[in-house]
């Protein structure tokens, strides 16, 4: 994979990401680049049937876990909820001796060092998902899947301090 055809496809996964997200997203691999610091964007969106497709690895399928998300109900930021996906997956580079990029899957220094550019622009990793970025300005999936229940919840007044005859 050549360095251009890395962007492209990063890119074009970073557009399928909801709007504000996306651009923090596009300012973190905007930062790698211009540290030198290739890596390749490969999964934004899912749907809930490609997610259970990946819960069910490890578990119901063959080979090794690789999320303790559902996807249905869409317990993943990755599964579109109308606006884009709010998490994505990449893999540092690296080059080979004919110069072309291939994933480095087990460079923990790499990954380390998106995490902490990650922090500067809002955006979560997971301990237990190594090449996994989320929105960091959203509490966790059930805000997405029930975002009326997240209103209610900031929208609860405490009856003490509204009645303060009332028992305690």
């Amino acid at each position: 994979m050549t360095i251009r055809e890395a962007v492209e496809r990063s890119r074009s996964h970073i557009e399928k990401c909801e709007p504000s997200f996306g651009k923090r997203v596009g300012a973190w691999y905007s930062e790698l680049m211009s540290k030198k610091i290739p890596v390749l964007i490969y999964c934004s969106t899912r749907t809930p049937q490609e997610q259970e497709e990946l819960y069910a690895q490890g578990r119901t399928k063959a080979g090794r876990k690789v999320t303790n998300a559902r996807g249905i109900p869409p317990q993943s930021l990755h599964i579109d909820q109308g606006k884009g996906s709010h998490a994505i997956d990449y893999v540092p580079l690296a080059r080979t001796s004919t110069n072309d990029l291939i994933p480095s899957w087990e460079d923990d220094q790499t990954y380390s060092i998106c995490q902490k550019i990650a922090e500067k622009h809002q955006l979560r990793h997971l301990d237990w998902e190594q090449p996994h970025l989320e929105d960091a300005n959203i509490s966790g999936w059930r805000e997405l899947v029930s975002p009326q229940k997240q209103e209610v919840n900031n929208q609860k007044v405490s009856l003490v301090s509204k009645r303060p005859w009332s028992s305690r």
